[in-house]
């Protein structure tokens, strides 16, 4: 019997992918979150245990962690669904895994370090697409430049079809506008600022976001200066650091909408043909350079993937304190989702 823990959010899109996967490698996990009837459809589908527990329902969520190990949150947007989690986690003693990709709320749960350490479990967000496979590039490369003092990440994503939290934490960083780590520290500066082309690579062209890889990367590299960025066009990059805020309403309201619409499933025949790539360059005073791309799948089922393998790594040896995927489980934990390998750009 595999160790008991908690999918919260099941029923999202990303939810069930992780879902899938973890019944595909044997898991049996407790299934829990807010929407009771969209629960008890999935716990009458799979024959899983449910647990209707809202997170404003702070005895019913207690009670629902003290009977697993691990939770791992799945519902977003992480800047509301995050911190309730992580504070009955922290009070009930069960470790705490998110699939974020918001920076803002990736950065709140690395501050709580002396908490988890304190109550003897770990809090590990960002075991998902991004981070795990950004950071653990940004690792990658790091090793070949020891001295680093400069690194870009260039993330171009392909996904079938449209997450609500993804749309909805999107537009909540359109809105808060754009990051980057500059001399040890995150700072705030015009969002798309600036862009850049990938290493041996005229297109797409890349604009800088504010991505939860600046943290992560920082945190496990130490490297002072970090960028991140995401496909855009130059033009579209000029248009959206003007109207940056107005474009997140817009996005929102997209949002609200795939949370009212049924999501139709998605054929893994046609998931199969997509690819996520990840470069990485990286470079210190002297001149030093390295570069790197990481390709794995469809972007959902990546993350799925990556989650469920952290997962056990923490269920097999709990990690204490507040961790990136990285510095918990290792810079090859992308390595384990399969169909994923790097490829040096700057080697024959």
């Amino acid at each position: 019997m595999l160790t008991r823990w908690m999918l919260y959010g099941a029923y999202g899109r990303t939810g069930r992918l992780i879902l899938d996967e973890a019944l595909r490698r044997g898991h049996r996990p407790l299934l829990a979150g807010r929407d009771g009837g969209r629960l008890a459809a999935l716990g009458h589908d799979t024959g899983l245990e449910t647990a209707h527990a809202p997170l404003e329902d702070e005895r019913g969520l207690r009670a629902a962690l003290a009977a697993v190990d691990c939770v791992l949150l799945a519902a977003g947007p992480y800047d509301l669904t995050g911190p309730p989690m992580r504070a009955a986690c922290c009070d009930i003693g069960c470790s705490y895994m998110d699939v974020s990709g918001e920076l803002d709320d990736f950065s709140r749960a690395l501050a709580c370090d002396a908490a988890a350490r304190a109550a003897g479990i770990g809090i590990i967000p960002g075991a998902g697409y991004g981070v795990v496979f950004g950071e653990c590039l940004a690792a990658h490369v790091a090793r070949r430049v020891p001295g680093a003092t400069w690194l870009r990440l260039s993330l171009a994503t392909e996904t079938e079809g449209h997450s609500r939290a993804a749309t909805l934490s999107t537009a909540a960083a359109m809105t808060a506008g754009g990051r980057d780590v500059y001399e040890g520290a995150l700072r705030r500066r015009p969002i798309a600022t600036p862009t850049w082309r990938g290493p041996g690579i005229d297109r797409p062209v890349f604009a800088a976001a504010p991505r939860p890889e600046l943290v992560a990367a920082l945190h496990s590299t130490g490297i002072p200066n970090i960028v991140a960025g995401i496909p855009m066009p130059r033009a579209v990059a000029g248009f959206v650091r003007v109207a940056g805020p107005w474009l997140g309403k817009a996005i929102a309201w997209r949002g609200a909408r795939i949370a009212s619409t049924p999501e139709p499933p998605t054929p893994d025949g046609a998931a199969s043909v997509l690819r996520s790539r990840v470069w990485a360059e990286i470079g210190d005073e002297l001149g030093t350079k390295a570069a790197a791309v990481l390709e794995t799948g469809e972007g959902y089922r990546a993350a799925a993937e990556a989650a469920v393998r952290s997962l056990e790594l923490q269920l097999h040896e709990p990690r204490v304190g507040a961790l990136t995927p990285v510095q918990a489980f290792g810079a090859e934990l992308a390595l384990l989702v399969p169909g994923t390998h790097i490829q040096e750009l700057d080697r024959p």
